[in-house]
């Protein structure tokens, strides 16, 4: 039950109690005014700046690229003074390599980003972008993270239902588990009763 509300039901409600942006311009904001955003839809044009993607590994591999515009990109010649909003992932990229495969990357109608909201997991994508900024010679002064999809809100929604089919499958283990034991005990209760019957007329018979 624990591990089903932390992994599942626990990201959902944290989700629900956030705010939602839409028409975001990532080039133009900074993480202070999204740290209460649970779901972004950003600007037409907006994208991943890939060539910025880095990773950090402690066995597994965390994955971060820039969420931009044209105005962020090194291949348009420009650059912005901070990149603070990141898509991330985990295991859907190479160790230190600039590969990041993750959520909905090559989706060209992707524009929106998901909340990270894993405690757990957030240190070591800070590491993974400090690793970035070192190696670009970027800045990330107040680094957020998402998920980088299509519809934010349906994502969210696999968190409720991955909750709740969870907790049916938890709660139809443990009561097949209730009944192998009762099972057990009433099988075992019959034999033993039967033994000591037995006993009892072999006993009146002598």
């Amino acid at each position: 039950g624990d591990l089903i509300y932390w992994y599942f039901s626990q990201p959902f409600y944290l989700l629900e109690s956030l705010r939602a942006y839409e028409d975001v311009n990532p080039a133009e904001v900074d993480g202070v005014r999204l740290m209460d955003a649970g779901r972004v839809q950003f600007e037409e044009g907006s994208r991943l700046a890939l060539d910025f993607a880095m990773s950090y590994t402690s066995w597994d591999i965390y994955c971060v690229a820039p969420i931009t515009t044209a105005e962020g990109l090194p291949s348009q010649g420009s650059q912005l003074g901070s990149y603070d909003l990141w898509a991330v992932g985990v295991n859907c990229c190479k160790s230190a390599e600039a590969n990041f495969r993750c959520g909905e990357y090559n989706n060209p109608k992707a524009r929106s980003g998901l909340r990270q909201v894993s405690a757990e997991q957030r240190p070591y994508f800070r590491l993974a972008v400090q690793q970035a900024e070192a190696a670009y010679n970027i800045e990330a002064t107040r680094p957020i993270f998402f998920y980088w999809v299509e519809d934010p809100l349906f994502q969210e929604r696999l968190f409720f239902k991955a909750a709740f089919s969870n907790w049916v499958l938890a709660n139809g283990v443990h009561f097949s588990a209730n009944a192998f034991g009762i099972l057990v005990f009433v099988v075992m209760f019959n034999r033993a009763s039967k033994s000591t019957a037995a006993h009892l007329q072999m006993a009146l018979g002598a």
